[in-house]
Formats: C-alpha cells, structure tokens, sequence
C-alpha cells in the first residue's frame, strides 16, 4: 500500500511539473527582460535594469524599469515625501487585455493620462520590430517633475497594450526621442 501512494505521488508531481508555463522561446537570451513568452526587450545602451515587476502577470500586467545614472537622487516633495530618481528613466507597461478594442481602450487612457502630466508635442507614427508605435515628445512638466522633458510611445497589437515613456532630466545629454526610438527596435515579440 505505501509503494502504491508513493508510486501515486511520484505521478502526481510528474504531471503538476508539466503545468507549468512552457518556454515558447528559449532562443532569447538570459540577459533579456521577459515578459512571460509576449515579449522580451534587451536593455538600452547607457541604462541598467532598475525594477521588473510581474507580481500582476497573472492579471496581464507587466512594468519594469531602467535607469541612467550613477545613483539616485533625492526631491523632497514637502515634509513627509522624497522621491528618488535618475539622470534619465525608462518605463514600460505591458497590458495583456481580453481584446484588441480593450487594449486600444488602454492606450487612449494612458495617452490621455501623459497629456495632462506633460505638454506634448506633435504626434508621428514609428514603425519598430515590426510593430507600428504612436509617439510623442514630451516637452515641458509640471515645477515639482524633475523629469522636465522625454518621450512616449504607445502601441496595441492583438490584445496586448503598450506604454513606454523615457523621462530626462534637464542635465541628461541624450535625445529622449533617440533612445525611445532604440528601445522600442530592441523588442523581440512572441508569436
């Protein structure tokens, strides 16, 4: 009888090992950040991986981080707040939607939500990787942004639902617009 349970288990633990997410694309390298087997993006040039958030990927949601700059630095933003921040930060959100109208429903919110963060300037379209982007730059912030300058893309394609801002300080010597525009080349996409 316990060679029968222990024969049970060993099956068990055999099929529950095959639940989990299979690699689709063992291709990308390690150094890659991925998101799931959706997407993988390989860090710009001049930048360094500062946060990887999937705690939401069960939901669909992916964020992560990259920063320029030897260290932070520190605004005081009134008696009980500090932000930290870099020369320069590129952020990307990755939203997994139920359909494609969700996922452009995503986008319009989020451009809206730049709008009234930043001045925006004209808007042109970008093809990069194979995806077509809707980019902006943003020109002026708020006096409590360090970030007094930068750039924004948006995308969808199928169900997925793209945001990507690199935000500069006014000291950083790179063109916003530029390394946007490289990052965005650097996506590998999962099909």
């Amino acid at each position: 009888m316990k060679k029968a349970w222990i024969g049970l288990l060993l099956v068990l633990a055999l099929l529950l090992a095959g639940c989990g997410e299979q690699d689709l694309h063992p291709d990308w390298p390690e150094e890659w950040t991925r998101f799931g087997n959706l997407l993988a993006v390989e860090t710009p040039e001049g930048f360094a991986l500062g946060e990887y958030n999937d705690a939401l990927s069960p939901d669909g949601i992916w964020y992560v981080m990259f920063n320029s700059g030897d260290e932070p630095m520190t605004l005081s933003r009134g008696e009980d707040e500090e932000l930290l921040y870099y020369d320069a930060q590129i952020f990307l959100v990755l939203k997994e939607c139920d359909s494609e109208e969700q996922a452009l429903a995503n986008v319009r919110d989020w451009e809206k939500r730049e709008a009234e963060h930043y001045k925006l300037g004209e808007s042109r379209e970008l093809d990069a990787a194979g995806q077509r982007f809707t980019c902006y730059p943003l020109l002026s912030a708020g006096d409590d942004n360090p970030y007094s300058r930068g750039a924004a893309a948006f995308a969808v394609r199928g169900s997925l639902a793209f945001s990507v801002e690199c935000m500069c300080t006014p000291d950083f010597a790179g063109d916003p617009q530029l390394i946007t525009e490289q990052f965005l080349s650097s996506f590998h996409y999962g099909e």
